[in-house]
C-alpha cells in the first residue's frame, strides 16, 4: 500500500536538490563565457553548417537508402566539424594573430617606456612646455628630472597590467577551445534541444519557438553592427594614417577593424602606439592628429553608432542597447557584447508573454508618442 512521503521527506529533497543545483552552478560558472561564445558562434556560422549538412545528406541519400536516421545523425556531425574548422580558421585565427601583435606593441612600448624612451619623450616635452612656464613664471619646471624622480614606479604601475593582459591572453586562448568544442556540440545537437527547453519553462511550443528566434535575430544584428562599426572606424584611421605618411596605413587600417570587432581591445592598441612614435620624434602635430582623431572621434564613435545601428535592426531602443551592452560587457567580458542585448531581448518577450496571460497587448500598454 501507498504511503506518502512526510513533510521532512519533501524538504529533504527540496534540501538535496537546491545543494545539487547550486554545485552544479559553481561548477559550470568557470565556462559560462566559453559557452556563451559557442553558442554565439553556433548563431553566427549556421548558415555554413546547414549548408554543408544539406549537401552530405544528399550524398548519403543517393549512396544508401533506408537509413535515414543514420544519415541524418552522420551529416550533423559532418557539417559540424566542417563549420568548426571553418569558424576557427576565417574568425579566431585572423584574431588570434592581430591579438597577438596588439600584446607585442603594448609589451614593447612599456619596456621603452620603463628605458630610454620615456626620458626621450619628457625632453622633447620640456623643449615645448618651457616656453609657456617661463610666460608663467615658473623658472624650474623640468618634466625630465620628474620622469627621473617617478618614471619607476610608473613603469611598474605599466607593467602589472601588461602582465595581466598575458594572462588574459593566455585565459583566452583556452576560452577559445572550449568555445569551439562547445560550438560544434550546439551545432550537431541543438535542435534536440528545443523540446526540453520548452517543457523545463513551461511554454507553448510557440512561445519557445519566438524566444529562440528572437535571441537569433538579436545575436545577428549585435555581430552586424559591431563590423559595420568597425569598418567605419578602421577606415577613418587608415586614411588618417595614410594622409599622416604612416608605413603600411592600410595594413593597420586593416588591424583596426580587426581589433575593433573584439571588445575591450579596439583600435587604440594601434593609434596609440603610432601617437607615441611621432612624438618620440618630435613631430607633436601629426601626434595630436592621430591621438585626437582616435580619441575624440574613433573611439566614440562605437558608443554612439553601435546602440544605433543594432537597436534598428531588432527594434530595441538604442539606450537600453547601450546599457545592456555595457553591462553585459562588465558582467561577462568581451561576450557580453552579445550577451546583454539578448537578455533585453527575451526580457521583453516575456514581457508580452506576461501581459498576453493578462489579456492585453504591448501595444495597449505603450506609451503615446
Amino acid at each position: 500500500m501507498y504511503e506518502k512521503p512526510k513533510p521532512i521527506n519533501y524538504l529533504l529533497v527540496i534540501l538535496f536538490a537546491g545543494v545539487i543545483l547550486a554545485t552544479s552552478a559553481m561548477v559550470i560558472l568557470p565556462f559560462l563565457t566559453a559557452i556563451f561564445w559557442g553558442a554565439t558562434l553556433a548563431v553566427l556560422t549556421y548558415p555554413w553548417y546547414e549548408r554543408v549538412r544539406k549537401r552530405h545528406e544528399l550524398i548519403r541519400e543517393s549512396q544508401a537508402k533506408g537509413i535515414r536516421g543514420k544519415i541524418a545523425k552522420s551529416g550533423d556531425s559532418v557539417a559540424a566539424i566542417w563549420s568548426t574548422l571553418l569558424t576557427l580558421l576565417v574568425i579566431c585565427l585572423p584574431i588570434f594573430l592581430v591579438s597577438s601583435i596588439a600584446f607585442g606593441q603594448i609589451g614593447s612600448f612599456v619596456n621603452d617606456a620603463g628605458g630610454s624612451g620615456g626620458f626621450e619623450v619628457m625632453s622633447k616635452l620640456d623643449k615645448v612646455v618651457h616656453p609657456l612656464a617661463d610666460r608663467l613664471g615658473v623658472h624650474d619646471f623640468s618634466s625630465e628630472k620628474w620622469w627621473e624622480t617617478n618614471g619607476t614606479e610608473i613603469t611598474k604601475s605599466l607593467r602589472t597590467p601588461a602582465a595581466n593582459l598575458a594572462k588574459q591572453f593566455g585565459t583566452g586562448l583556452f576560452t577559445m577551445v572550449v568555445a569551439l568544442l562547445s560550438m560544434f556540440f550546439f551545432q550537431r545537437d541543438g535542435h534536440r534541444l528545443k523540446e526540453p527547453f520548452r517543457v523545463v519553462c513551461g511554454l507553448s511550443a510557440e512561445r519557445a519557438n519566438g524566444i529562440l528566434i528572437k535571441s537569433m535575430q538579436t545575436i545577428q544584428a549585435v555581430f552586424r553592427g559591431t563590423v559595420t562599426v568597425a569598418i567605419i572606424q578602421g577606415t577613418i584611421m587608415g586614411i588618417t594614417y595614410a594622409i599622416l605618411g604612416v608605413e603600411n596605413a592600410v595594413l593597420l587600417g586593416l588591424f583596426s577593424i580587426l581589433l575593433s570587432i573584439v571588445p575591450l581591445l579596439g583600435a587604440p592598441i594601434i593609434y596609440f602606439p603610432v601617437g607615441m612614435v611621432f612624438l618620440l620624434h618630435g613631430d607633436y602635430l601629426k601626434a595630436g592628429i592621430v591621438l585626437g582623431v582616435g580619441g575624440l572621434i574613433v573611439s566614440q564613435i562605437d558608443n554612439v553608432l553601435k546602440p544605433f545601428f543594432i537597436g534598428n535592426q531588432v527594434q530595441l531602443h538604442p539606450l537600453a542597447i547601450f546599457f545592456f551592452a555595457l553591462g553585459g560587457i562588465s558582467l561577462f567580458g568581451p561576450i557580453g557584447l552579445m550577451v546583454g542585448p539578448v537578455l533585453l531581448s527575451i526580457l521583453l518577450v516575456m514581457y508580452d508573454y506576461l501581459l498576453e496571460l493578462k489579456g492585453v497587448t504591448s501595444e495597449e500598454v505603450a506609451p503615446e508618442v
